[in-house]
């Protein structure tokens, strides 16, 4: 098969400098890049401001070593932690420990994906300013409660579920068994 080199061609039209749309958007009105960015651009966005240092020190290759590498030893730390964790019940010989371990991670998840929440919210608000990022960060926290909230009314729900069908259940096998204080089949 035969590679064929693309030409793509990208018009803009809208070459309005100092507006919010443009060309020119990534350069000031004397022709040179934008090197400061605003402290809280630099807060809300370190993964892509320290990727972007990365990639003027190095070179293409070595970046994505280093990023590969990165990568690999984030996911191996949080597999052996998980491994970890999980194998406490088992070896305590407490599968109730293990429950209460489980539920004690799922809270700092659930309190930190509130937190994820606000700062992805800030971080797409701040285009329209500090005022922008703050009405994001309240949107986004405020997000990542309701759907933890319906998370959690559904495990309500299920439980009283659970318990309505023990319940039948009990009462079933009760009158099945024939129990009453007449018959003396307490067992």
């Amino acid at each position: 098969m035969a590679l064929h080199n693309l030409k793509i061609i990208v018009y803009d039209g809208g070459k309005m400098k100092g507006g919010l749309f443009g060309s020119d958007d990534s350069k000031d009105g004397g022709g040179k890049k934008k090197k400061d960015k605003s402290l809280l651009y630099k807060v809300l966005n370190y993964n892509s401001t320290i990727k972007d240092k990365m990639k003027q020190a190095v070179s293409p290759t070595t970046f994505f070593a280093i990023q590969a590498g990165v990568n690999l030893a984030v996911q191996t730390g949080r597999e052996a932690i998980n491994y970890f964790v999980s194998d406490i019940g088992r070896s305590s010989g407490d599968s109730n420990y293990q429950a209460i371990v489980n539920r004690k991670i799922e809270k700092v998840t659930d309190v930190l994906s509130i937190g994820q929440g606000a700062l992805g919210g800030a971080a797409a608000g701040a285009a329209f300013g500090g005022i922008g990022a703050a009405v994001g960060a309240v949107v986004g926290a405020a997000s990542s409660g309701i759907s933890l909230a319906f998370k959690y009314a559904e495990r309500e729900r299920a439980y009283a579920h659970e318990m309505f069908e023990q319940s039948n259940s009990q009462a079933y096998q009760l009158a099945r068994a024939n129990y009453s204080a007449l018959t003396g089949r307490v067992r």
